[in-house]
């Protein structure tokens, strides 16, 4: 598993969106965005930077304290230490204050014929 440096993440939200910023959470403490660019409202994009700079075991976008979060896509970056940056894509899920987002996905291995 390698160091997180940093990753990027954009959220496209549905029909329902609970319109705060969301929390991130590394290992079980969560964190704020550093940087952050438009919103979780209905029908908008939000697009956050963090830098854990540690080794995620667990790495989960929370979901909302009250109501329901519909995602329709999400986009993760990762900027893992002494290693080529990598992005994936996830699905749609909806979230809510008992659901949160699994957002670490190592990169997948080389695929090569033998």
């Amino acid at each position: 598993m390698p160091k997180l440096n940093t990753f990027d993440v954009t959220i496209k939200t549905g029909e329902r969106g609970p319109g705060a910023a969301p929390k991130w959470s590394i290992n079980g403490f969560v964190v704020d965005f550093e940087q952050m660019k438009g919103s979780t409202a209905p029908g908008e994009t939000f697009q956050g930077t963090a830098s854990p700079g540690s080794f995620p075991h667990t790495l989960l976008i929370r979901g909302p304290e009250s109501g329901a979060w519909d995602i329709e896509e999400t986009r993760v970056t990762y900027y893992p230490s002494g290693e080529q940056p990598y992005t994936v894509r996830l699905g749609a899920v909806t979230l809510d204050d008992d659901a949160d987002l699994n957002i670490w996905y190592e990169r997948p291995q080389k695929v090569f014929d033998v």
